[in-house]
């Protein structure tokens, strides 16, 4: 069978990490014959709008004949999830990406190669589609729908992107390639301002209330931030999504704890809760930054459904790629 493969590339991706690896990527593609079709993103979520256009217009083509190939960061991805579950299909386009985003969490959690060559090679080897999980949350205070790849955090996590992302030195600091220091610098002035916050969680016939939330993340693998493993049990095979909770705590217990994530041992701390379900139900009563996959939700009250399901993804895992 033929395949044709439409590129959805995001430039500007990895501060511009992502245009030099579809620079590596092209001539590979034209050397080995594989049609192609490539379009960029032009505008903030322009992803959505491509892949939900192709997904209309090859609705219910043959498995494995048309596949869409995201290359950029977790984020563009997250949008091309989206836009190909906007088209009701009974054989939904399959999914390859290549990663080249700042974080590349979600090619950590689905074993998809960080270099771009290899990622490519997992992508042409592969014979059928790998189905893996994805999360959905419906937040029903904004009346908000979306499918996730990472993770939904609200709290600490979420008010550093946010602080962030509105950071005044945060442009410089991109032009410079030092953008990872807008986020270390608004990690630790965050860290002095987030305050604790109630947090109601749902699980099945069960409901936990904590009165000193300060982190809660439900994550669909195991990693977050770039590769620190907030939820080791986490796996996107498994049809279950992840959660952790962290209370707040004093200063020198939140370095150690963050130490520990580090090396995914901070599960079992007193003050860190964690979940695993098909369903979970969050209810927060007080205004909380959110985020999802790195994007801003704003800041807000919650109450948000999250569940998981499996969509194929395109490429051969790396224990299968030679």
């Amino acid at each position: 069978m033929t395949r044709h493969f439409y590129v959805i590339l995001n430039r500007h991706a990895g501060r511009g990490y992502a245009n030099n690896v579809w620079q590596t990527i092209q001539p590979q593609l034209d050397q080995l014959g594989i049609e192609y079709q490539m379009n960029e993103t032009k505008y903030a979520e322009h992803a959505i709008l491509l892949a939900e256009q192709y997904a209309k217009h090859h609705a219910n083509v043959p498995m494995g004949s048309h596949i869409v190939l995201v290359v950029g960061g977790d984020g563009t991805l997250n949008q091309a999830l989206n836009g190909l579950k906007k088209v009701d299909v009974a054989v939904p386009l399959p999914l390859a990406y290549i990663p080249a985003g700042s974080g590349n969490d979600f090619a950590r959690g689905a074993q998809v190669s960080r270099n771009a060559s290899n990622a490519l090679k997992q992508i042409l080897t592969a014979t059928e589609p790998e189905m893996l999980d994805i999360g959905h949350y419906d937040e029903t205070t904004q009346h908000e729908q979306r499918y996730f790849v990472n993770n939904v955090g609200i709290g600490f996590d979420a008010a550093i992107v946010s602080a962030a992302n509105h950071s005044t030195k945060k442009g410089l600091l991109n032009r410079l390639h030092l953008g990872n220091l807008a986020y270390i610098g608004q990690l630790i002035k965050v860290l002095g301002q987030q305050t604790a916050f109630p947090v109601t969680v749902h699980v099945g016939n069960r409901r936990d209330i904590f009165d000193n939330g300060f982190l809660v993340t439900t994550s669909n693998h195991p990693y977050f931030g770039g590769g620190v493993p907030i939820l080791p049990i986490a796996n996107v095979h498994d049809r279950k999504l992840s959660l952790i909770i962290a209370e707040k705590m004093i200063l020198p217990k939140f370095i150690f704890l963050f130490i520990m994530m580090a090396f995914g041992r901070h599960l079992n701390f007193k003050n860190v809760h964690h979940y695993q379900a098909e369903h979970l139900h969050l209810t927060i009563s007080s205004l909380e930054y959110g985020q999802v996959d790195g994007e801003e939700m704003g800041n807000r009250f919650f109450d948000i459904y999250l569940s998981v399901e499996q969509y194929p993804f395109w490429f051969a895992p790396i224990r299968h790629a030679k």
